[in-house]
């Protein structure tokens, strides 16, 4: 069969987007209410004159998280491993390799530690976050001048521009002046550079599409998001003038729009991106949508990957790309769901209930403070309702009412207590479901003497384990799929070698030759976040090593003891264990250790030359070696006295035993003689 024309193509695809969630069901209605609760925005159903207060449990939960995430998945050991599938030294070789250099564009680059902890907030605050890594050629052009240059100057000057990237940077004589008199020039070179890397960036929630109901990223029909350019940029992508003239700009395209980056920017006046006091052409916005839809375009009966970028109807880009360069995280995992629910989710009706009974609590303490007065009709109001110190309240002359009687105040019941108590109940309710605890929160004079060390190292230990858990599952789902994906990418788009460091290393890789298919193991497991309790266990395994190893034990060795003192300094958040260690396995390291053995050894014999030479030190030695040969003969004359006392010693010992011998066979022949009958060891 051909293939589908353009129109068709665009039918299937818009058709696709329809059935994204977040035009579907309550999924972005949701999102927008988690993320006002984190603000702390009212809730809108506020009564005037009386308390609006909001509390503040999503961002309490959310922010307690973010420490404990920051220092696992920002810190300094690996969060995923590649790992070989056999013992080839040329696969383990490319596994260490690749390990290094996909940790090193995720976690090393600029701008990396924002975006990595926008995408783990996103997750605590929303039912997810996303990220999304392409290769990204991007271009850099800038003007250099240079007055008063020779020719010798000038051919320097124009191989420093290129540099050793010949291929990568292009250099342009955009205005070249001669003085006559002098023979020298004024110049002004234009250079462009181009640059090939990868780029991760966030994909806020409102711009993520994926079909409603997947099971996961790869399964979904569509996966992709909604981005906006100006028509500079795409001429920047390389796609032509005549094209980029037909898109739809911003304002003129029917795009489905969200409150959900308004709430973000409110304290910036909103969402206002689509406007723009830019008014020529190049700095028009315009509305892209990046997708990967799995489609039979070739119409062989097989629907495949696609990568589509569309605007409005027309497509900039359709080519097959076999696989979905976005990673998602979850702060809980739902199964048989792509999008799991998040921290601020399970928070969302304690903070509402807060709420209520804050207001409630409060309103109260306004009424208890500023009671309504119970007024006999011969009071002058007027007196009563000014408020002003050392006032008077006047009576009718003709009244015969007490003035204790004539005004007397409401009585308005305080329950401050015992909203203090159910608010106690509700933090507790929250603790058991999401782990955050403040420690003796509510706990009265008795309650705190009854309280145990080892109950409340169990509540925290049993909260922390909550952390620990959502941590397991963003480093097994999105962190996995990111390291997977940047490592499928650059082995396929990355046709140049690399030069990178890492603890203060220089390396060199070249992703292109890399062939091997390697399974991935996530360094993150329960008890990673827990830093003083890892080193704890790892510096009693240091210790068991030791005692192997004085032992002449083959369960350990010199790698071994390297990679437990590996663990403790990325426990200890130190950038580099090369700082402290040698690593057995580099033979450089081993090469400068040996280096620095000997050069002790050539001090040390260059210490003794210099005594010898000293007639001194000579007579001392001599001396010294006198006192060492008087100590030598006085040591053997006590050995051969000791040896001589030994052989007396055994001398006696076998004449009393044969006399002892003897004596016992007498006895044995009178026994025999006695009773008539054979004695074994008697005479006869």
């Amino acid at each position: 069969m051909p293939h589908m024309n353009e129109n068709e193509l665009l039918a299937i695809v818009e058709s696709a987007e329809q059935d994204a969630m977040i035009y579907n069901g309550e999924f972005m209605q949701d999102n927008e209410q988690y993320l006002k609760e984190y603000l702390g925005s009212p809730y809108g159903d506020e009564v005037k004159d009386q308390s609006s207060v909001v509390s503040t449990d999503v961002a309490d939960v959310v922010e307690s998280d973010m420490p404990s995430l920051a220092r696992i998945f920002m810190g300094s050991g690996d969060i995923i491993t590649f790992q070989p599938n056999t013992d080839n030294e040329v696969e383990v070789k490319e596994a260490e390799e690749k390990t290094k250099y996909v940790n090193w564009i995720v976690r090393n680059q600029p701008g990396s530690f924002q975006i990595l902890h926008n995408w783990l907030k996103d997750a605590e605050i929303q039912k997810n976050g996303v990220v999304k890594y392409f290769m990204d050629e991007s271009k850099d052009v800038e003007t250099v001048s240079y007055t008063g240059v020779d020719q010798e100057e000038f051919a320097a000057i124009t191989e420093s521009l290129r540099g050793a990237d010949v291929d990568r940077v292009k250099v342009v004589i955009a205005d070249q002046l001669e003085d006559e008199a002098t023979g020298l020039f004024d110049i002004s070179f234009r250079v462009t550079r181009k640059e090939n890397k990868v780029a991760i960036i966030n994909v806020p929630p409102e711009s993520f599409l994926i079909t409603k109901n997947a099971p996961s990223i790869d399964d979904a029909a569509l996966v992709g998001d909604r981005i906006r350019k100006t028509r500079g940029e795409l001429i920047a992508d390389g796609f032509p003038r005549s094209l980029i003239d037909q898109l739809p700009s911003t304002g003129d395209s029917e795009e489905r729009s969200t409150t959900l980056s308004d709430i973000r920017n409110k304290d910036q006046g909103g969402d206002n991106s689509s406007d723009t006091d830019i008014n020529d052409w190049a700095g028009q916005h315009v509305d892209l949508h990046d997708l990967y839809v799995r489609v039979d375009y070739d119409g062989d009966g097989i629907a495949e990957r696609r990568h589509i970028m569309k605007s409005g109807n027309h497509i900039l880009i359709n080519e097959p790309f076999n696989h979905v360069p976005y990673a998602s995280l979850s702060a809980i995992l739902m199964p048989h769901k792509a999008i799991g629910r998040s921290r601020a989710e399970i928070t969302s009706s304690t903070q509402r209930q807060k709420t209520v009974l804050l207001r409630g609590m409060l309103n109260n303490m306004y009424m208890v403070n500023n009671p309504r007065n119970v007024v006999h009709p011969d009071v002058d109001l007027d007196d009563m309702l000014t408020m002003r110190t050392n006032g008077v309240v006047r009576l009718d002359d003709d009244t015969d009412v007490l003035p204790q009687n004539a005004v007397f105040p409401l009585q308005i019941p305080y329950i401050g207590d015992r909203t203090l108590q159910v608010l106690q109940y509700v933090d507790q309710a929250k603790a058991q479901t999401t782990g955050a605890l403040l420690a003796n929160q509510g706990l009265d004079s008795d309650a705190i003497g009854r309280e145990t060390a080892t109950r409340f190292e169990g509540v925290q230990d049993a909260g922390q384990a909550k952390i620990e858990l959502i941590a397991r599952n963003y480093a097994e789902t999105g962190f996995r799929k990111l390291y997977e994906g940047i490592a499928w990418l650059v082995s396929r788009f990355q046709d140049t070698e690399t030069e990178f460091r890492v603890l203060g290393k220089a390396l060199t890789t070249s992703p292109s030759s890399w062939k091997y298919n390697h399974s991935v193991a996530s360094s993150v497991g329960l008890g990673a976040g827990n830093n003083e309790q890892l080193i704890a266990s790892l510096q009693g395994i240091y210790g068991i090593q030791q005692q192997l190893k004085a032992t002449g034990s083959a369960l350990t060795d010199e790698v071994g003891i390297y990679n437990t003192l590996d663990r403790i300094v990325s426990g200890l958040d130190l950038p580099s264990v090369d700082e402290f260690f040698n690593n057995p396995e580099e033979p450089e390291e081993l090469l400068k250790a040996q280096n620095e053995q000997l050069n002790q050894m050539v001090l040390q014999l260059q210490e003794q030359n210099a005594q010898l030479q000293n007639p001194l030190a000579e007579a001392e030695m001599v001396k010294r070696e006198g006192d060492v040969a008087i100590a030598q003969a006085k040591l053997q004359l006590e050995s051969a006295k000791l040896a001589e006392d030994q052989r007396q010693f055994n001398i006696s010992t076998a004449q009393d035993k044969n006399q002892n011998d003897q004596k016992v066979a007498v006895e044995l022949t009178k026994l025999e003689l006695e009773n008539n009958q054979d004695v074994q060891g008697s005479l006869v």
